[in-house]
Parts: structure tokens; sequence; C-alpha cells
């Protein structure tokens, strides 16, 4: 049994998050403060204390389960600010743990936080045929709004119908986010991101918004740019949510990544960039677990993963072997 978080650090994280949302919208049948406070409690209870210092890639941390793998660096430490240690274990609750049974890819995928909340998010849901919708979000800003921010968007996919076209889901999410976003929140909060609709014989359908491009890595190690196909999110006051499709055949996988990645920057300026990403990606066999082997020993060669300025997440795809 976890120790039960002091009630006044409870209550100072929610009220800090009343600039960005109304705290009084209704989400999933209750007032969004009392969802977010169940579900910090819930975190708190249920999340282990790892303490850890960022910095040593040696201490990135595994789970894995079937054919998902994640890496993650535990970002608690003793003196932490209460606020924004519950902001962090409630993100690491929040994280997806396996891929259904059925899923028609294998996956992994690494999360790593500037100032140890992450404005991203990753998941998935069945559909229900043998496929899978994914996603994956970027919140513009830092700390504890842009990490919050993240957190009221996977409750909001967790009540909608993530089966739907993925227009008409991109749009619903919007609507339902800009209810609870207060019209006047100088922070202006919205997202980029991608969603994905795999379906068991490999074919993809994807909305990317305001994102950077994803990757998809053919079987031989050539690779294809999937570029965004509408605005980011809760910008603009009308989504016009484009879709486009591809496909992906036996040993062909696909790489979808926050801009953090791409921003990642030495002291002389040099980005990690989108050609080394893709060099990287081409080059590993394609098995998801290598893709992450290997592009996160990149990251740690060309960058201090104690110095970040940006969230870093990326989620490697493979399609499985249908024999």
């Amino acid at each position: 049994m976890h120790p039960r978080p002091p009630d006044d650090a409870v209550e100072t994280l929610i009220a800090s998050l009343g600039g960005s949302f109304r705290l009084d919208a209704e989400v999933s049948g209750s007032p969004l403060a009392e969802l977010l406070e169940r579900t910090v409690r819930e975190a708190a209870a249920s999340e282990p204390v790892i303490f850890g210092t960022p910095g040593d890639a040696g201490e990135l941390h595994s789970t894995s389960q079937g054919p998902t793998h994640f890496f993650y660096r535990p970002h608690l430490f003793p003196g932490m600010d209460p606020s924004l240690r519950l902001g962090h274990m409630v993100q690491v609750h929040l994280l997806p743990r396996e891929l259904p049974p059925d899923s028609p890819v294998e996956a992994a995928a690494m999360l790593e936080s500037y100032c140890h909340l992450s404005g991203d998010l990753f998941g998935w849901q069945a559909t229900g045929d043998g496929g899978l919708t994914l996603w994956l979000l970027d919140v513009s800003g830092h700390g504890i709004r842009a990490g919050f921010a993240a957190v009221v968007l996977k409750l909001l996919l967790a009540e909608i119908d993530t089966g739907q076209g993925l227009s008409e889901l991109a749009i619903e999410l919007e609507r339902r986010f800009l209810a609870i976003r207060h019209a006047d929140d100088r922070a202006c909060l919205y997202a980029t991101g991608v969603l994905l609709r795999i379906s068991g014989d490999g074919s993809v359908t994807y909305l990317s918004a305001g994102h950077p491009p994803m990757l998809l890595r053919r079987a031989d190690g050539s690779i294809e740019r999937l570029g965004a196909t509408t605005v980011p999110l809760a910008l603009l006051p009308e989504l016009d949510a484009a879709e486009a499709s591809s496909q992906l055949r036996p040993g062909d996988g696909l790489l979808a990544y926050s801009d953090g990645l791409l921003e990642l920057a030495r002291t002389d300026g040099e980005a990690f960039g989108l050609d080394r990403v893709a060099d990287v990606f081409g080059c590993t066999d394609g098995r998801p677990t290598r893709v992450l082997a290997d592009l996160a020993g990149a990251i740690a060669s060309f960058h201090d993963l104690s110095r970040l300025d940006d969230d870093l997440t990326f989620i490697a795809l493979r399609r499985r072997d249908t024999k």
C-alpha cells in the first residue's frame, strides 16, 4: 500500500489547472476536477515510488509484455515539488502497458520528459475487427499545464468512440477539448499529433495534425515520409480534418515521434534533424525493439538527456508476420 498523497498537494495541483480548464465541466459523467482528483489518487496508490536522477542512459527502465516494449526513465527524486511529483506519477500511470492480443503490429516506445512532466502522450484502442487505432499527441508548452492538458486529452479519448472515422474522431476530440479549455487562457493550449488506423490486412489510414512527418520503412530499408494532412488540434476555429492512406506490407514499419526529437540541438546549434532520424530508422532491421535501441543510442550519443529543451517521444511499429 502506497502512502496517501497529502490532500493539500492534490488540491493545489487541481487548482493550478483552473486557469486553463473549466474544472466544473463534465467529462465521463463527473466534473473535470473530480475526475482529475480521482485519477491523481489512483496513480499515487498504484505506482511504485522509484527514486532516480535523470542523465544516465543506463537508468532507462523497460517494461515488456507480449509484443509491446516501453522504455522510460523515472523522474521521481527526494525533495521534488509535490504537485510536479503527482503529475509525473499520473502520466506514468496513464501510459499504455500492452497491445491487444490480435494487434496487427508490434510496438516499442520511448517517452523522455522535459521538466519531469511531459506534454506528449501516446496510446491505442482495438477497433474490434483485428485492427487498431493509435495516437501520438504533443501539447504546446511545457510544465504542469501542458502535462495535464495531455492527461485531459487522454481522459477525453477514453470516452470517445475511437472506432469512428479519423476525421470524425479528430473533430470530436477537438470539440470536447475546446469545450473545457478556457477561451481566454493565455497559454492557448493546442496539440499537434497523428491519428492512425491500422487494419489486419496492413492498410493504414492516418490524419496528421500539423505534426512532423511519420516515417514508413519498407522491408528493404527504404524510407517514405508521410506528411501533415491538416492543422493542429484546437489551434484554429474549425478543423478541416483531412485523412490520407498507405499500406504496410509484411516487414514494413512506421515511426511516429514528437518534434522534440528533431529539434534536439547541441551547443553548436546542430539539430538531430529528420535526416538523421531517417538514417537510423532505415539502417535497423525493422524490429521495433531494435529501432528503439538504435535510436535511443543515437540520441544519447548526440545530446545529454539530462538537458532536454523539449519532451522527446517516439513509437516504432512493425506489421506482424501473418504466417
